[in-house]
Order: C-alpha cells, then sequence, then structure tokens
C-alpha cells in the first residue's frame, strides 16, 4: 500500500485528483492510502508519512512553495508534485527538488503520466531489491514491486505489481526470507511470504491483497502473523 498526501484548499480540484487516483490505483493494479488536507498548516502538523505528495501551490496562509520548503527541513526524499494554476510557479519546484508539476484543469492523461513518473521513482527508491538467478542471467526486482512469494516444490513464484503471470525461478523460501530480514515481510504459512505494503485487509482467516488476491493464513502461523502485521499497520488493520 502506498501512502499518499493531496494538500488542496480547492474541493472540486481535490474531488477531481482523488478521482484519478482511484481510477489509476484500478488501471495499475495499486493500492493507496489518501490523506487530505485542505490546508498547508495541517499538512505539515501531521505525523504521518507519505510515499508521494501533491501539493497545491495557491493555498491561503501557508503556500505550497512555503510548505515543501518546511517539508525539506526534516524529510529530503519523499516526492513532491506541484499542482498549479500557472506553470511559472511550478518552475521554482527545483528549490526544492520537487518531482514534477502539474497545471490546472488536470486531465486524466496528464496526471496519469505524472503518476507512471512518480511510481517509477518511488520504486527505484525504495530502498532495496533481490536479485534473482534467470536462465538468461541476473534480474534485480525492487522489494516494492513484490506483492508476496510462494513456493512450490523447488519453485518460487514472485508475484509482482502489475504482472499478469508470476515470475518462476528455482530458489528456496527460506532463503529469501533471510534475504529480506528486516524488510515489509511476513510469512504467512509454509509456503507463502506477504509484502505487509501489500495488503489490503485482514478477513477472518484471510488476506486480500492489493491485487485482488485471497492468501490464507495457516493455523500454526496465523497468531504470530496477524501481530506482526497489526504492529506494522500501528495497532488497526
Amino acid at each position: 500500500m502506498y501512502r499518499i498526501a493531496l494538500v488542496e484548499d480547492e474541493l472540486d480540484a481535490a474531488d477531481a485528483l482523488a478521482a484519478f487516483l482511484d481510477r489509476y490505483a484500478q488501471e495499475r493494479g495499486l493500492d493507496f492510502a489518501l490523506a487530505r488536507f485542505t490546508n498547508a498548516m495541517d499538512f505539515e502538523l501531521t505525523k504521518e508519512s507519505f510515499d508521494l505528495v501533491f501539493m497545491d501551490i495557491q493555498m491561503p496562509g501557508i503556500n505550497g512553495m512555503e510548505a515543501a520548503h518546511l517539508l525539506r527541513t526534516y524529510d529530503e526524499v519523499t516526492p513532491i508534485v506541484f499542482v498549479t494554476n500557472l506553470a511559472q510557479y511550478a518552475v521554482r519546484g527545483y528549490e526544492v527538488d520537487a518531482l514534477d508539476f502539474i497545471v490546472k484543469p488536470v486531465t486524466y492523461f496528464n496526471f496519469r503520466m505524472r503518476m507512471d513518473k512518480a511510481m517509477r521513482h518511488i520504486r527505484r527508491n525504495s530502498g532495496r531489491s533481490v536479485s534473482v538467478s534467470t536462465r538468461d542471467g541476473m534480474r534485480v526486482i525492487p522489494l516494492a514491486d513484490i506483492e508476496y512469494v510462494e513456493v512450490s516444490r523447488h519453485d518460487l513464484s514472485y508475484h509482482l505489481v502489475g504482472a499478469e503471470e508470476p515470475f518462476v525461478v528455482y530458489g528456496s523460501l527460506v532463503a529469501f526470507e533471510q534475504e529480506v530480514e528486516g524488510g515489509p515481510f511476513v510469512r504467512i504459512s509454509a509456503s507463502c511470504l506477504v509484502n505487509m505494503n501489500h495488503v489490503r485487509s485482514v478477513r477472518g482467516s484471510a488476506l486480500v491483497m492489493s491485487g485482488g488476491e485471497t492468501l490464507y493464513f495457516s493455523r500454526s502461523r496465523k497468531r504470530e502473523a496477524l501481530a506482526t502485521i497489526t504492529s506494522f499497520f500501528g495497532g488497526s488493520i
């Protein structure tokens, strides 16, 4: 799950961007948690961290550029996409290392291009990846792209974001689990390791993933796995 902040004082503009995010998530098989703010002060006072920030520039009180400068005093990496009526304001984005800008009125075509760029940036800078041996050589897979990994005999199936079919290679789930130790993964059964960033909901003995798949806890691992997932989401799932 990707956490996105939308800082926009105009209700119609905020509603349009939220609808575009929903549409994009459905098209790309992603899961977003959206937090909306009608002014920059409320955004600055929040204690949440985000994977992406959409920031209107022209707002009463603290404007978007000032808010971005404040954000950069304690967060140098979260990508910012400015939303503005006037393109000339957005050129100052270099001052806060903004990723991009969108000029109002926003069309879905332009929004989708910016989101594709933002998601590439997020995945590229998510930090960790795994190297997988294939018949054609090595493939590097960002951990953020992995929804879950299953093992069947000696084959590992990597279920990746946006992929219709899993990526299957020879390997050991135990070895993979050791390699990603400290990452956002939890073992829910003897044969399945789940990326908690892609958990959409918990329903009884099952997890619903961002791609729509339903995965089941084994009886022996359910309690420990649920505790890990609950802690990961700050005590609420």
